[in-house]
């Protein structure tokens, strides 16, 4: 049984997004229901202040309730959040900008941007105007990864993105994760790849579904991804990949809480599936 949610504000850019619930049912799906003209979603991430999450759209960073309600775009930006993280209390991000982003934050690409208030304010910290980073990523130890899209060069930074420096490795990459443990999983065109060496090498995962999307849950214990047959596959740790449901045309972003409630952005807008423990 589907459980409707109702958006609480209008969205500007995400306004065509439907907002659907599902109650959890042997195998739990997303809706039904086609929302015409929904902005694109690269990245769901939890919001700093661990009051529900934030989506990084093309056309800016969007909120959302941790029960699945859309909220506003956040400080008006209008930049196209390709790679989206967040770390400790900060956010960072990269992509394009708007018609209305400031050129201080970049001309043609946005380099790595940084916010210490949620997403209101964003200041410059490197590779301004130069580089695009589609895929950004946080591990516990607070090390950022990024895939430069320039030349697939995967870089590391330690001091909150200010300065970057090549971990040895190139590949394409659509996705990017860092669990727990530190290991580094990359969403490749042969599969996803793995690396406990801080991004130096990669090696198959080879008990992994073929995912073209993945994200961890705050605490990096869970991962969740999506498959090319729209299926929703999580994990706990080192354990085993499980099919906890299916998504409604391609998923554009997914997310995972502590719980393994899932949120999740496809054709029928933005779902919450909570944790089959419900």
């Amino acid at each position: 049984m589907r459980m409707p949610l109702r958006a609480t504000t209008s969205l500007v850019a995400l306004s065509a997004l439907t907002l659907s619930g599902c109650a959890v049912a042997a195998t739990p799906s997303t809706g039904t229901e086609h929302a015409d003209g929904v902005a694109h979603v690269h990245a769901i991430v939890p919001a700093p202040d661990g009051d529900g999450f934030l989506l990084g759209a093309h056309e800016g960073i969007f909120s959302a309730t941790a029960t699945g309600e859309l909220g506003p775009r956040i400080g008006g930006h209008d930049f196209d959040a390709m790679g989206l993280t967040a770390l400790g209390g900060d956010l960072i991000a990269s992509g394009h900008p708007g018609r209305n982003t400031p050129a201080e934050l970049g001309v043609g690409n946005l380099g790595v941007i940084r916010s210490q208030d949620g997403g209101e304010t964003w200041e410059p910290v490197a590779f301004t105007g130069e580089k695009d980073f589609h895929v950004l990523t946080a591990g516990p130890d607070g090390a950022l990864y990024g895939q430069d899209a320039g030349d697939g060069a995967m870089l590391i930074s330690t001091d909150k993105g200010v300065s970057w420096s090549p971990t040895g490795s190139t590949l394409l990459t659509f996705g990017l994760q860092v669990d727990a443990t530190g290991r580094i999983i990359a969403l490749t065109p042969d599969g996803p790849q793995i690396s406990i060496d801080r991004g130096k090498t990669f090696t198959p995962l080879t008990d992994a579904p073929a995912l073209f999307v993945i994200a961890a849950s705050p605490d990096r214990q869970r991962l969740v991804g999506v498959d090319n047959n729209d299926t929703i596959w999580t994990v706990i740790g080192t354990g085993s990949w499980q099919d906890v449901g299916t998504v409604h045309g391609p998923a554009q972003a997914i997310t995972i809480t502590d719980e393994g409630d899932v949120l999740v952005v496809d054709a029928s807008g933005l779902s919450l599936l909570p944790s089959p423990r419900q």
